[in-house]
């Protein structure tokens, strides 16, 4: 009884937090179409305006990378047996795909 219980409990927050982070995709994804669509037309502001969002949201975009380097290490690690600070290291250096595509062809 206590583990149908269990399961009710975990399927239901599992739920709740889905959604909630499909809802905070959305809404980035809704504020980022906007931004996209207010850009002047392509021209060298189109590039200027590309980079003052990148530098605006520089820590963002960083915490994007190393989250995405920890998830690589963490495939390096149980797929291809490597350690994973070695391998979270080199994701940062090389850059998650070209690591995979790297030891992926040993």
């Amino acid at each position: 009884m206590s583990e149908q219980l269990d399961k009710r409990i975990s399927t239901i927050l599992f739920a709740v937090s889905g959604a909630i982070v499909l809802y905070g995709l959305v809404k980035g994804l809704i504020w980022f179409y906007e931004w996209f669509i207010n850009l002047p037309a392509y021209s060298a502001g189109w590039w200027g305006a590309l980079g003052h969002f990148c530098l605006d949201n520089l820590s963002i975009i960083i915490v994007i990378y190393l989250v995405i380097c920890l998830q690589v290490a963490g495939v390096a690690e149980f797929r291809f047996r490597k350690n994973f600070l070695k391998a979270f290291l080199l994701g940062i250096v090389l850059t998650p795909p070209g690591m995979i595509f790297i030891w992926g062809r040993k």
